[in-house]
């Protein structure tokens, strides 16, 4: 007897577009997969800037604030330990018509005996850069990036912003600088510049030196490389908020270096301290496409140039933040005044 079957199978027509249908599907899928992890590290990126901007400018704004504390007077560049470090005795930038005036009997910011040796950093109102170092151009010039060096009366214990336990009654310095970071990827663009904090102390009011922690340790002020803040900043600036002494007219932002070229003796009062960082995210964006080689942003008074890398490096997110600081403990004498 025979038996017939009433099996059946696909035609190879009918195999071919299952086949093309499929591969459809999974490269939609895999489509969606890219976009997705294009969007993941772009809104990771985005979050970085935002964390290391909030908290770097949060953390740099209060000490800030601290400036001039325990000194009731005008700040320049003339007030010994004035809030806003611009001078020393060995190079006090004193205006060229001030002939009369030695490094003997010239009012300073920082409390260094004459014949002693400062350490250099303090001394200096522009970072110095190694060669290549700079990670943006003004034009076509390299453009190095601001520090800036504060004190203020400690009349209490407490930490200073690289950790170390400080006792009561004793002047605290900070210096916020950029420099290269260690700890970095290989395949990094550019220079891996990161905001750093250096801290020190004055042994007592005859010092000599500052010192970074006088309790226990005998390290120099100004020759570490401090702790780091921000991982990732390209630029660092900062202008002088400025007036005549009684606080009525003159108000104005000029850059450090500018206040410094000033030919007045004392110079200007300085009210208030503004900060411009150019942040780059610490992880790459996947999808190169969204950010452009050459990049332009606006620092405050600068218009920078971010240098293009050789070759097909990563991409990063990048942003300015800003922000204006009063200097509250230079404006009693104005509040006196009033009252």
């Amino acid at each position: 007897m025979n038996i017939i079957s009433g099996q059946k199978g696909f035609t190879l027509i009918e195999l071919m577009v299952a086949i093309v249908l499929g591969l459809i599907i999974t490269a939609a899928a895999i489509q969606l997969f890219i976009t997705g992890q294009a969007s993941v590290n772009l809104q990771r990126g985005m979050a970085d800037l935002q964390d290391s901007g909030n908290f770097g400018l949060r953390y740099i704004s209060n000490d800030i604030r601290k400036a001039n504390y325990g000194n009731v007077n005008i700040v320049n560049d003339r007030l010994a330990n004035g809030g806003i470090v611009l001078t020393s005795r060995f190079t006090p930038s004193r205006p060229t018509s001030a002939t009369t005036f030695t490094d003997a009997n010239i009012s300073v910011n920082m409390n260094i005996k004459s014949g002693a040796t400062p350490p250099v950093a303090v001394q200096v109102p522009l970072t110095t850069f190694a060669t290549g170092s700079s990670n943006v151009k003004i034009n076509t010039t390299d453009q190095g990036s601001d520090q800036l060096v504060v004190q203020f009366y400690a009349d209490q214990a407490g930490i200073d912003c690289e950790g170390n336990a400080y006792t009561a009654n004793r002047y605290i310095v900070e210096r916020f600088f950029l420099r290269t970071d260690s700890n970095s990827a290989s395949n990094e663009p550019n220079a891996a510049l990161a905001l750093a904090c250096e801290a020190g102390s004055y042994v007592g009011d005859t010092a000599t030196n500052i010192l970074k922690n006088p309790i226990s340790s005998t390290t120099v002020f100004g020759t570490t490389g401090g702790e780091i803040l921000i991982r990732r900043v390209d630029h660092l600036h900062f202008l002088l908020g400025i007036s005549n002494d009684n606080n009525s007219g003159d108000l104005r932002y000029i850059p450090i270096n500018t206040y410094l070229a000033l030919n007045q003796n004392p110079r200007p009062r300085v009210n208030a301290v503004q900060i411009g960082m150019l942040i780059r995210s610490s992880e790459s964006v996947k999808e190169r496409t969204l950010i452009s080689d050459s990049q332009t942003f606006n620092v405050l008074d600068q218009t920078v140039n971010v240098k293009v890398p050789t070759g097909t490096p990563p991409k990063y997110l990048r942003r300015v933040v800003t922000q204006t600081i009063a200097l509250r403990n230079a404006l009693i004498s104005t509040d006196a005044a009033v009252m």
